[in-house]
């Protein structure tokens, strides 16, 4: 048998030719890789930077409720109500024509009240462009062709004046519209007001068939929701209404102030008055859905950011005490027509505790005489400056001891003087009195005289006179009770008054006995509140109390802020010459000749002062009337201040009756005032029309 011989040798090994194939096979790859990533960065980087800038955080607003305010023992003056209302949100890039179709989707849902259009030219115009695209681009050549021949010229014309010349090219008969079209233009109006993605309100108070139909057709809606909007009502309807001042969008001249604090332009603000003081509180904090956006849509779920509802604002006024006030005036101005005041229309009060500045009742009331009802005007007793006449002698009193130009209780012959050719005197010749008696009298002659002491006018002449010098300290001392300054009363503006300059004694004698310089009723009360508590000048306030939310109704009453008295000066008057003056408006009330006699009849002691100045007589143009023979028709308006009790005053009062010529209605008003306040029973007189 043959040997099987076997040859040894090496064995082939395949490994490394499979290694150096994947090696270059991931080379390969990578290499790809890199070149996709220098075409993204290189060719693409730019594009795609922008895609990546697209995507934004966007937050949409939602209303909360505005805080409410109450009077000082907690009723309501001011709520707010939620009316489930349409809105709008739009994405960054909703066109024109979108917009459009779903305006035009609205209006066959809804009915918007054309009270409620507030369209503009341009809306119409814009609409038209919109709805005539093709007509409007070959108008628009036209009119660039024939305006600027050099194509050049055409190429370099900015965006705003292409608009114009569109917008140029649109006739009056283009945009009249009917009913039917005019209404999706205001519905589009109301749809384009704000910023994207906040709430744009379409119609305010919706039906509930409104409602309805709107929540069956939400995505042939897109953008369109029921959302609570909240409103203000007014449970003591026309009592301090204008007081309140207005909540409404921003105006036009505000929106750049607003706009810097956080606001959007199609916010609600207080734009006047109490609102506008208190904007920062009653407002509270939006609520928010933060959207993540990408080329202008919303992707996913947002983010809700709770808002928190406004703080509630309790003032110090008496709710029922005003409205009193209010039915006084009105029966007063009624009894004044009815006894020969024919141009008497209107009539102010304020009254206010003179120790705390504390506004207890601020009315004014305008008769319509066509339609025999009366309006609100109480913030005239702030922006309305009138003629004072003799309320103001108790700081001319004042003055005249302080610079010893005068003694107290000395005597002077109250009998017309003459200067210049001039007569002038009181309304009946008084003999020798006294400064307490001038006051109590009313007599002007003791005032002329404390004028020429001042300006040290000598009874042979004028030379010597020092008007210029007298004046100043005159404007000096009436300042420091209040007259001619600003009050300091928590409102976003009001008058100074109005403050001449006399350049002659005569109009310093009229200085002094009121006809010469107005004041606004506010400036009256906290003249009259200086003296009353003593020569502190108190800074009036309707401001009691600031509260968390609802915590009233809630019964957990949470007090956030307390107003604090606050003493704006003291007036440069010894104690003694203040309280001397003081018995002299005491008076007024309880002297023999006293000239507001009737309040005493209230039993309460009181203090006052009445007031009366010759003014021309003016129409609702604001021209001065003319009689018969050219000459400037006049009138008397008739004053009251004073103050109650007369040791430890609660109340302090300014009643203002432009054009009233019967000079007693006043204290009668001071009367009622009075009995008001303290609820007296059974007194003999009331005011009530004839």
């Amino acid at each position: 048998m043959a040997k099987r011989i076997t040859v040894k040798g090496k064995r082939r090994n395949h490994l490394p030719l499979r290694l150096n194939l994947m090696f270059f096979v991931v080379f390969l790859l990578f290499a790809i890789l890199i070149f996709r990533l220098g075409v993204v960065q290189i060719v693409n980087g730019e594009k795609i930077s922008r895609e990546v800038q697209k995507t934004e955080m966007i937050a949409s607003k939602y209303e909360v409720p505005r805080g409410k305010i109450y009077d000082r023992d907690g009723r309501l003056l001011v709520d707010t109500i939620s009316k489930y209302s349409i809105v709008y949100r739009r994405s960054q890039n909703t066109k024109v024509d979108e917009r459009i179709e779903i305006a035009s989707r609205l209006a066959a849902i809804i009915n918007l009240p054309k009270d409620d259009w507030k369209v503009t030219e341009r809306d119409m115009k814009d609409y038209w462009v919109a709805v005539n695209g093709e007509e409007s681009d070959r108008r628009y050549k036209q009119a660039v062709e024939k305006r600027y021949p050099d194509a050049e010229k055409q190429n370099k014309l900015s965006i705003s004046e292409q608009d114009q010349i569109r917008l140029d090219t649109i006739t009056k008969k283009d945009i009249d519209f009917d009913d039917k079209t005019m209404e999706i233009i205001a519905i589009k109006h109301n749809m384009e007001v704000g910023y994207a993605l906040d709430p744009q309100l379409v119609k305010l108070g919706a039906s509930a068939k409104e409602m309805a139909i709107i929540d069956e057709n939400l995505e042939d809606l897109k953008g369109v929701s029921v959302e609570p909007f909240y409103e203000r009502s007014y449970p003591y309807e026309g009592t301090l209404r204008n007081i309140f001042g207005k909540y409404s969008k921003i105006p036009a001249e505000q929106q750049a102030e607003f706009k810097a604090k956080g606001y959007s332009l199609n916010d609600r603000v207080g734009t006047s008055f109490l609102e506008q003081q208190y904007e920062d509180l009653l407002r509270g904090k939006p609520a928010y859905d933060v959207y993540e956006t990408f080329n202008g849509e919303p992707v996913g779920e947002p983010n809700r950011e709770e808002g928190e509802s406004g703080k509630d604002l309790v003032l110090t006024v008496d709710a029922e005490y005003n409205k009193q006030v209010d039915q006084i005036l009105q029966q007063a101005i009624k009894m004044g027509r009815g006894m020969g005041s024919g141009y008497l229309k209107e009539g102010y009060a304020v009254v206010m505790n003179p120790k705390t500045g504390e506004i207890l009742a601020m009315s004014g009331q305008k008769l319509d005489t066509a339609t025999n009802k009366f309006s609100d005007v109480a913030i005239n007793n702030v922006l309305t400056s009138l003629q004072i006449g003799s309320t103001i002698k108790g700081a001319t009193v004042a003055m005249g001891l302080e610079e010893g130009v005068i003694r107290q209780n000395e005597v002077i012959n109250d009998a017309p003087i003459t200067i210049g050719g001039t007569k002038k005197g009181s309304y009946v010749n008084m003999g020798p009195i006294t400064d307490l008696t001038a006051l109590e009298r009313s007599s002007n002659v003791y005032m002329f005289n404390i004028a020429m002491r001042m300006a040290k006018y000598p009874s042979n002449g004028v030379a010597g006179a020092s008007v210029d010098a007298a004046a100043a300290i005159m404007q000096n001392y009436y300042s420091q009770f209040g007259l001619g300054v600003t009050t300091g009363i928590d409102l976003p503006y009001e008058a100074k008054g109005v403050q001449g300059t006399p350049d002659r004694v005569t109009l310093l004698m009229d200085r002094v006995i009121g006809q010469y310089d107005a004041f606004t009723p506010l400036q009256v009360a906290q003249y009259v509140s200086t003296l009353a508590n003593g020569g502190y000048r108190v800074q009036p306030h309707f401001l009691k109390e600031v509260l968390a939310s609802n915590s009233i109704e809630d019964e957990t009453k949470k007090v956030d802020y307390s107003f604090k008295t606050n003493y704006l000066n003291r007036i440069e008057v010894s104690q003694a010459n203040i309280d001397h003056v003081r018995e002299g408006f005491h008076r007024v009330v309880k002297g023999e000749r006293g000239t507001a006699k009737i309040i005493a009849q209230t039993g309460i002691d009181a203090a006052a002062k009445t007031g009366t100045a010759q003014v021309s007589v003016y129409g609702e143009d604001g021209i001065a009337l003319r009689d018969g023979s050219g000459q400037p028709v006049r009138s008397l308006n008739s004053n009251l201040v004073g103050w109650a009790p007369y040791d430890n005053p609660e109340m302090a009062w300014a009643v203002f009756l432009p054009y009233m010529e019967q000079e007693t209605v006043n204290s009668k008003i001071g009367h009622d005032l009075v009995k008001a306040y303290f609820n007296v029973k059974d007194v003999p007189w009331q005011t009530k029309p004839n």
